[in-house]
């Protein structure tokens, strides 16, 4: 389920096209646009892009809605030490490979 009308729209092209292929060959029912209007001990509730509300049962529910900018750590933290630099998610939520690049080069200008 997501909230948008595309999945995995950030990944490799040649890995998406891959993926997009062997989901729905293993089962997996892909639904896109949709709002989601509440947990229940059944599953989510949703409406659909059509308008129409559903009910997608589950025993377990896993959010997994983006990232958000949280500075909290660091503003806490500057000023406390000689040196300080912010990388990764304090700076703008990103990919994994964002945050190892940005240490990375960070680490080279010390």
């Amino acid at each position: 389920m997501r909230r948008g009308e595309e999945v995995a729209t950030k990944m490799n092209p040649t890995s998406r096209e891959h993926l997009l292929t062997r989901l729905p060959a293993k089962g997996i029912t892909m639904l896109t646009g949709v709002r989601y209007q509440e947990i229940t001990d059944r599953g989510v509730i949703l409406t659909t892009g059509e308008g129409t509300t559903q009910t997608v049962e589950a025993d377990t529910i896993v959010v997994a809605a983006g990232s958000l900018l949280d500075p909290e750590l660091s503003l806490a933290l500057e000023g406390k030490v000689p040196e300080f630099y912010r990388i990764g998610d304090c700076v703008e939520p990103r990919d994994i490979m964002a945050a190892v690049t940005e240490g990375y080069f960070t680490a080279r200008n010390i």
